[in-house]
C-alpha cells in the first residue's frame, strides 16, 4: 500500500489506531503483534511497531492546509 508518503502516514495511523483499540494493560505487545494484529490483516514486526509508536503524531498525521496561508 505504501508507494508514497501519503499513503505510508495512513498506514502508520491506522496501525497504531488498531493498536490503541486493542492494547489493554495485562496484554504484551508481542502477543499484540503475533496473535492481535494478523487478525485485522495487519502483518508487521514487533520492532516496526515500536518504531511506530516512538513517532510523534506530526510525523505520521496529515497536515491541515491553513485556509488563510500568507502570501509573501
Amino acid at each position: 500500500m505504501a508507494y508514497n508518503s501519503r499513503n505510508h502516514k495512513k498506514k502508520i495511523a491506522h496501525v497504531l489506531s488498531v493498536y490503541q483499540s486493542i492494547k489493554e494493560t495485562d496484554i504484551p505487545d508481542t502477543r499484540i503483534v503475533a496473535k492481535k494484529l494478523p487478525e485485522h490483516n495487519i502483518h508487521i514486526s514487533y520492532r516496526t511497531l515500536m518504531y511506530y509508536k516512538s513517532m510523534k503524531p506530526s510525523e505520521y498525521q496529515e497536515q491541515q492546509l491553513s485556509l488563510f496561508a500568507q502570501a509573501s
